[in-house]
C-alpha cells in the first residue's frame, strides 16, 4: 500500500497516476471499502473513466490516454495490453451479462467497443472506433463493425 501511495505521489503523468490510482482501487476492493471507492470516485471525476473494481486488469496493462474509458465487472484484460481513450468494454445484455476477454499483447485503439461475452486473441490490433461482437482469432487485426476480421502474419524477431 505504502509503494502504492508513493507511486501515485511521485508522478504527474497522467497515464502513469491513472495506473497508480487503479492499483489502489483494486488494492482498496480487497482491503478497504473507504479507499476503494475514494479512487474510484476519483477516476470517474477525474479522468471521466468508469472502471468497475471487480474487473479483472493485470497490473501491466497500459493506459496511455486515460479519458472516457468504461471497463465492465466481468471483463479480464491479461498482460501488455495498450488500451486507449473512449474505449468500452461491455455487456450486450444477454441474460448471463458476461463480458469480453482481452487476451496478452493486445492494443485497442481509441473509440473501440467490444461488447459481450467474446474472446480476442494474443497480439491482436483493434482498430479506432471498431465494434467487435464476435470472437477474435490470435494475431489477427480488427477493424470496422466486425467487417473486416484478418489474420496477420506473424512478426520474426531478428536475433
Amino acid at each position: 500500500m505504502l509503494k502504492l501511495l508513493i507511486k501515485w505521489l511521485s508522478t504527474s503523468e497522467p497515464s502513469k497516476k491513472f495506473r497508480a490510482e487503479l492499483d489502489l482501487m483494486f488494492w482498496g476492493t480487497q482491503h478497504s471499502r473507504f479507499i476503494r471507492k475514494r479512487f474510484q470516485r476519483r477516476i470517474f471525476y477525474v479522468y471521466n473513466c468508469d472502471v468497475s473494481h471487480l474487473a479483472d486488469i493485470h497490473p501491466t496493462v497500459l493506459f496511455p490516454h486515460p479519458c472516457g474509458i468504461v471497463i465492465g465487472s466481468q471483463a479480464k484484460v491479461e498482460k501488455g495490453c495498450r488500451i486507449y481513450q473512449q474505449v468500452t468494454i461491455g455487456s450486450n445484455f444477454d441474460s448471463d451479462n458476461s463480458m469480453a476477454h482481452v487476451s496478452e499483447n493486445t492494443y485497442i485503439g481509441s473509440g473501440a467497443k467490444i461488447i459481450g461475452g467474446i474472446s480476442i486473441g494474443k497480439n491482436c490490433y483493434v482498430g479506432a472506433n471498431a465494434v467487435i461482437t464476435k470472437n477474435v482469432a490470435d494475431n489477427s487485426s480488427i477493424v470496422g463493425n466486425n467487417k473486416s476480421i484478418t489474420a496477420r502474419k506473424p512478426q520474426i524477431e531478428k536475433e
